[in-house]
């Protein structure tokens, strides 16, 4: 029965870890992960706590013992009003961010960063393009990055996903 269930939960990891893509050139970083598929996504709502994280969906790495995560993020801010849309407005609404984590192990915002996030193939698509920022988190070619995910009412997602230097 163990060698049953650790067949499928391998199985299931194999599949999941197949949404994700990690792939870097001279020019562009691009890393792709799945989304839910929703009629209707809803954001600063009343039932979330002011100031506490929404949505994420972004990727975390580590370059010359540095750490970096960037993509999609989401606060509920006090006294909004709340949203509701497709996952483009969602998108819309939310933040695309650089942050670099510091020796006090606090995340620190990399102003001007360029961080595009999109919509591709019923696919988040993140991507770097400025050479600043391609060399900040790419000139060791660090070998792997990590996806994580998080939606409201929803388990955490974490992805470990090789990086394909092209």
């Amino acid at each position: 029965m163990t060698i049953i269930f650790l067949f499928i939960t391998a199985l299931a990891f194999t599949q999941s870890a197949d949404q994700f893509s990690a792939t870097v050139s001279k020019s562009e970083a691009v890393f792709v992960l799945p989304v839910d598929t929703r009629d209707k996504w809803t954001w600063q709502r009343a039932d979330t706590r002011p100031n506490a994280q929404e949505y994420r969906m972004d990727v975390t790495l580590k370059n010359e013992d540095k750490e970096y995560t960037f993509g999609f993020y989401l606060w509920r801010r006090a006294n909004a009003r709340s949203g509701s849309g497709s996952l483009k407005d969602l998108i819309a609404a939310g933040q695309k961010s650089l942050f670099e984590r510091g020796e006090s192990r606090l995340m620190t915002i990399i102003h001007g960063a360029d961080v595009k996030v999109k919509i591709k193939d019923k696919r988040l698509e993140i991507s770097v393009h400025s050479g600043d920022d391609l060399k900040r988190l790419f000139s060791g070619h660090p070998t792997e990055a990590t996806f994580k995910i998080k939606y409201p009412d929803s388990a955490e997602v974490i992805q470990k996903v090789p990086i394909v230097y092209q």
